[in-house]
């Protein structure tokens, strides 16, 4: 009797081990694949997966839109122009496309709304082709800034505030100029340009 009884025992405790033990297995084993899951989903939101590599039309056409805030941007250089003729002489092969664009009413409006409508919004393009389009837009409104400054304030022409302006002046040519550039050769290569803040709201409006 001693026997059956510590035969029974040792059943009860065999299958309560058991029955302790079996719920934690499934657990132990989904764990690994729920977190590969969320870092799956936590990667792909924050655009660490990049679609395959653009062709050669979406690479110019993701170039052509720097082209806007290029030639908004050249009067501003009308100083550096002057004080260094080779700088003039590098862009004076765009001159006629900027008198072209310039001579248009309200060309930079329409450009800007025809970016916007035409390639921005239109869901057949790809999305590098959008994100920088609204990249070049971006940096076609911080354009805006300046101008509004000089509406304001009447630019100085003697003394230390005359220098501030003209330096002013060249920096945002130079900025604009050497923005676009790498907005060029990142389309042309087939990478995203990242520029500090203005990458961050592109990506915001291109979904």
């Amino acid at each position: 009797m001693q026997a059956l009884k510590s035969g029974t025992q040792l059943r009860r405790c065999a299958l309560g081990a058991r029955t302790q033990c079996k719920p934690a297995l499934p657990c132990l084993a989904r764990r690994p694949a729920r977190q590969s899951t969320v870092a799956v989903n936590a990667r792909a939101a924050s655009g660490g997966f990049r679609s395959s590599s653009p062709n050669v039309v979406d690479r110019v056409l993701a170039a052509l839109p720097y082209i806007l805030p290029y030639f908004d941007a050249v009067m501003y250089g009308r100083y550096l122009f002057y004080m260094y003729p080779w700088v003039k002489t590098a862009v004076t092969p765009l001159l006629p496309a900027m008198s072209l664009y310039h001579s248009l009413p309200m060309g930079s409006f329409l450009v800007f709304f025809g970016l916007y409508l035409g390639v921005v919004n239109n869901q057949s393009l790809s999305r590098f082709v959008r994100f920088n389009a609204v990249q070049a837009i971006l940096l076609d409104i911080l354009l805006v800034l300046p101008r509004l400054v000089e509406t304001v304030f009447t630019p100085p022409t003697s003394g230390w505030g005359a220098q501030v302006y003209i330096q002013s002046q060249s920096f945002i040519w130079v900025f604009i100029a050497a923005t676009v550039l790498y907005g060029i050769v990142c389309s042309f290569l087939g990478q995203y340009a990242r520029l500090p803040f203005i990458s961050d709201a592109a990506d915001a409006q291109v979904r």
